[in-house]
């Protein structure tokens, strides 16, 4: 089973996020990945520079939770979001899709 996690947030700074953003996923994107993350995408609003909307696609729930609780994860959201980011997990549904 696939799970896709969605992160919605307040950037803290706009400015300076995009630089932060990919200095610390360059750097755990090997951890992430060896802990199941397939794919990391991320979507910002244009009539608002601070609205942050990220999509990765996971193949183990148990990956998810030990890479999102480390600590070197929580300190990145906290340097990158303004307040608690809203997290959720999905899985694919049967439902007919395009």
């Amino acid at each position: 089973m696939k799970y896709t996690v969605t992160i919605r947030a307040k950037l803290r700074d706009a400015a300076t996020a995009k630089k932060y953003h990919d200095e610390v996923t360059t750097a755990t994107k090997a951890a992430a990945k060896e802990a199941g993350d397939l794919t990391h995408a991320v979507y910002l609003d244009p009539n608002d520079r601070r609205a942050f909307f990220g999509v990765d696609t996971w193949s183990s729930l148990e990956g998810i939770q030990r890479f999102a609780g480390s600590p070197q994860i929580k300190e990145f959201f906290a340097k990158l979001f303004d307040g608690e980011p809203e997290v959720r997990i999905w899985v694919d549904s049967d439902w007919n899709q395009w």
